[in-house]
């Protein structure tokens, strides 16, 4: 009967595979290290250089107006005539985010935190209250885009007349709708009125989301990131 491998599988030829697996084993961690090396480098250098990172040279931090456990307020004029604020609320530090605005902070909405979340929220409370004291309405957008290169969530609130922000819902569907071909194939938009964001798009896609103060509102999935105006909303 002829010999098979498995007969001339010796001692030696056990410990050989065992040092090979060994060595294999040790190349792939190597491998890993450095890529989590590389990782780490390059998220260094986005947040020294990213205007919205607490500890980055490039905020302006005079700006600054409140700071949370979890996001900060941040204030800066665009319109200095019609003496009208752009306020900021944002996520202390970026992770694995013509009018006064607000924004909170992170890699997007669908990436916070549950803390991230409720500071969040409670800042949102507060500035619908605030604009409602002086009879405006308010509305917060978020385009989440570039996943990839870990860019801040911006999340904007933009306070209106009230007439106008009685139409925003209508004015935002309608533009969502005639646009979206331009950036979209997806045709559905997503309605906020029942759930939030975090229930209503995948975690990692790119979306645009308007909601109207502590009412729901719309958002779409962004299929094409190169066509989508950075404007869009504002």
């Amino acid at each position: 009967m002829e010999k098979t491998d498995r007969d001339y599988y010796t001692l030696d030829d056990m410990f050989v595979s065992k040092a090979a697996k060994r060595a294999r084993s040790g190349e792939e961690e190597e491998v890993q290290r450095r890529k989590a090396i590389r990782e780490h480098q390059q998220l260094a250098a986005c947040m020294e250089k990213c205007p919205y990172c607490f500890d980055s040279s490039e905020l302006s931090k005079h700006l600054i107006i409140a700071i949370g456990t979890k996001v900060r307020k941040y204030q800066f004029n665009t319109n200095v005539e019609k003496k009208r604020n752009y306020v900021r609320v944002f996520k202390i530090r970026n992770e694995i985010a013509s009018m006064e605005e607000f924004i909170v902070l992170h890699l997007s909405f669908l990436a916070l935190s549950v803390d991230s979340t409720t500071s969040s929220r409670m800042f949102r409370n507060a500035l619908v209250k605030m604009f409602e004291a002086k009879d405006l309405d308010c509305v917060f957008l978020e385009t989440n885009m570039s996943m990839k290169k870990r860019y801040h969530m911006v999340y904007e609130c933009i306070p209106l007349p009230k007439e106008v922000g009685d139409m925003a819902p209508i004015y935002f569907k309608k533009a969502i709708m005639e646009s979206d071909e331009e950036w979209s194939m997806n045709k559905k938009l997503i309605d906020l009125s029942s759930k939030d964001i975090r229930k209503s798009v995948p975690k990692g896609l790119p979306y645009f989301s308007v909601d109207f103060g502590l009412q729901g509102g719309f958002a779409h999935v962004i299929e094409d990131q190169h066509n989508f105006p950075h404007y869009f909303g504002k």
